[in-house]
């Protein structure tokens, strides 16, 4: 009986240490993107940005994928010229993937964490936040 009652609080205290843990990975900063994909906090429709390994960034307006590349030296970030394909989709998604394609070329910095993703503009305005796309 005793030995259930030691186990079951050494399995507790390691949870609670593993909660603890991730709680302050997920809050450290990132010191780079690469690797990492993130989409709009509201989830609405299918955007998303992935940063590959090798300066390549590719992802989803909402209808039609882009690629291209992106620099990072610390915070400072940029998006090289980005093409996409070019299928045709109602009006307001392709509005809205016009606005996330122009948001993109206009940052040029960002800050993030495991989970969270905030890109500024020249002036330092917040033009988004965004989600990690694998920590739902």
């Amino acid at each position: 009986m005793i030995g259930r009652v030691v186990g079951s609080l050494v399995v507790m205290a390691a949870l609670a240490a593993c909660q603890k843990a991730l709680s302050h990975a997920t809050s450290r900063p990132l010191a780079s993107l690469a690797g990492t994909e993130w989409g709009p906090m509201d989830r609405e429709g299918d955007r998303f940005v992935a940063f590959k390994a090798d300066g390549e960034v590719v992802g989803s307006g909402g209808c039609n994928d882009f690629f291209g590349n992106f620099h990072q030296s610390g915070r400072v970030v940029t998006f090289g010229p980005l093409a996409s394909t070019k299928k045709a989709c109602p009006a307001p998604l392709m509005q809205a993937e016009r606005d996330f394609l122009d948001l993109l070329s206009r940052v040029r910095a960002a800050e993030a964490t495991w989970k969270e993703l905030t890109l500024f503009g020249e002036d330092g305005d917040v033009l988004a936040v965004m989600r990690r796309r694998d920590w739902d």
